[in-house]
């Protein structure tokens, strides 16, 4: 009673029309029409669907894996799942962002799956790699303005770097800094607290610097050990 009195004073409506503001569903979405007559049987809505956001999934996925197979798998393990649980899905949300969610979980499990193959896909520098490393390191390359071939060499050693991380960090430094969410979007699509988004960030930062750390004193004893053989 007390609660439709507030309403009452609050909007200047009649019980009536308050018991309507406290229920009123949210509006639908385009999308809400699409997953509507999915969920009716008709497939071609779903592949509507598919085709809106798969480049959005696809970005998603990539971030995280650098094999195209990989990344396709990823694609298509996450609409499938989002297909078979639309029946869940809260009419009225974001569904871009449910859809992110699903998938950035799959990428989880991946990194999870391979880690407990013990899976190496840390690979060798290339000669523009460790020629990066060489002449740009002592002028603190992450923090200098980079041209675009120097920042996608960046990028591919950032990348490499990633991979020796554990699935908790990388999950977390990847929506960061990949894919610019912020602390409270990361720990919406992880179910994490935001209090733990930003411990496990700290602590991710910390281990890529020890690992960056880690590969520029093995390409330092590699530049040594070369210069030791060139001067037999």
């Amino acid at each position: 009673m007390l609660i439709n009195q507030s309403i009452e004073t609050t909007f200047g409506v009649g019980t009536a029309d308050a018991e309507l503001v406290q229920f009123a569903a949210p509006p639908f979405t385009a999308d809400d029409y699409l997953i509507e007559k999915t969920l009716n049987g008709d497939e071609t809505a779903f592949e509507s669907l598919l085709r809106k956001h798969h480049k959005r999934v696809f970005s998603i996925a990539r971030r995280f894996f650098r094999s195209r197979e990989t990344v396709e798998d990823i694609v298509q393990e996450t609409f499938s799942k989002a297909f078979f649980s639309l029946a869940t899905y809260r009419r009225g949300a974001a569904f871009d962002q449910w859809l992110a969610k699903i998938a950035v979980n799959n990428c989880y499990d991946e990194l999870r799956r391979r880690k407990k193959r013990s899976e190496s896909l840390i690979t060798d520098l290339s000669d523009d790699e460790e020629y990066w490393l060489e002449s740009k390191l002592s002028q603190s390359a992450f923090e200098i303005h980079l041209g675009e071939s120097e920042r996608e060499i960046a990028a591919e050693i950032s990348g490499k770097l990633l991979v020796g991380l554990s699935p908790e960090d990388r999950l977390v430094l990847t929506l960061l800094h990949a894919e610019n969410n912020s602390i409270k979007e990361i720990a919406q699509i992880t179910g994490w607290s935001e209090a733990k988004v930003k411990i496990r960030a700290f602590r991710a930062r910390h281990a890529m610097r020890k690992a960056f750390t880690r590969l520029r004193k093995a390409e330092e004893r590699k530049t040594l050990a070369n210069l030791g053989e060139t001067a037999k």
